[in-house]
């Protein structure tokens, strides 16, 4: 079943090139999801108290237009075959009869102190699967074995990155990484009008992450670090 809510833009989303930041794009689908959890009394605080939590694993979302302040946005999300312990979720952000970005994720939903991770059957709402979907694929894993990072930079796991768990919230990293994409600092792109992420492992607010970067046929791959050397994130950007 998909669930239907209304946003304006926010001015503060805007960006430096006057278009809407990438990360916003990302937190007004999840909004929508978290409003549908929240409407059928599975709010995320709910399960947070009931020590269970959404992971996310997976996200893949593609901007088709640009999107500006106090634009009016349509959101639509739904569940779409969930099996074993794949929580499958997809997006949809229309601009009147234009879709203007759509996306497609990935969570697992585990237990705060014991890291269990619950299957699809065990979770106890009412929200019934639809089985439509979108039009991006979502690649399984990325392909960056062979990749040639360098070091673009440092990043502080900050108390406004992060979330009720303690750890960086997923909706702060698409900005993170696009602030060291060296294409927008010497002003060649304007928009990431692609954004594939994978969550490999979480960071918790004091951690100092290491960013990596490469370009690899005009995607801008990023690789995070945590500071015990393992890989936090990894992400492939298309920037226009």
């Amino acid at each position: 079943m998909k669930h239907v809510c209304y946003f304006d833009v926010n001015s503060h989303d805007e960006d430096m090139f006057g278009n809407l930041k990438p990360g916003a794009v990302i937190r007004y689908m999840q909004e929508a999801a978290n409003l549908q959890l929240y409407e059928t009394g599975f709010s995320y605080d709910e399960m947070y108290r009931q020590g269970r939590v959404f992971i996310l694993s997976r996200l893949n979302v593609s901007v088709y237009a640009d999107l500006h302040p106090h634009d009016k946005l349509c959101a639509q999300t739904w569940l779409s075959d969930c099996h074993g312990v794949v929580f499958n979720r997809f997006y949809k952000l229309l601009r009147g009869d234009d879709l203007v970005a759509e996306g497609a994720s990935v969570w697992g939903l585990i237990g705060v102190a014991d890291k269990k991770i619950y299957r699809a059957t065990d979770a106890d709402w009412q929200i019934h699967a639809d089985t439509d979907t979108v039009g991006i694929d979502m690649p399984k894993r990325m392909a960056h074995k062979d990749v040639p990072f360098t070091l673009c930079g440092e990043r502080t796991v900050y108390y406004s990155d992060c979330d009720l768990n303690g750890h960086m919230n997923n909706t702060v990293y698409a900005d993170m990484l696009f602030s060291f994409a060296p294409e927008i600092r010497t002003g060649e792109g304007r928009r990431a009008v692609s954004m594939n992420i994978a969550y490999v492992n979480e960071a918790v607010c004091g951690e100092e992450l290491k960013v990596y970067t490469a370009d690899v046929d005009g995607v801008r791959c990023f690789r995070t670090v945590r500071q015990d050397g393992q890989i936090n994130a990894e992400a492939e950007f298309i920037i226009e």
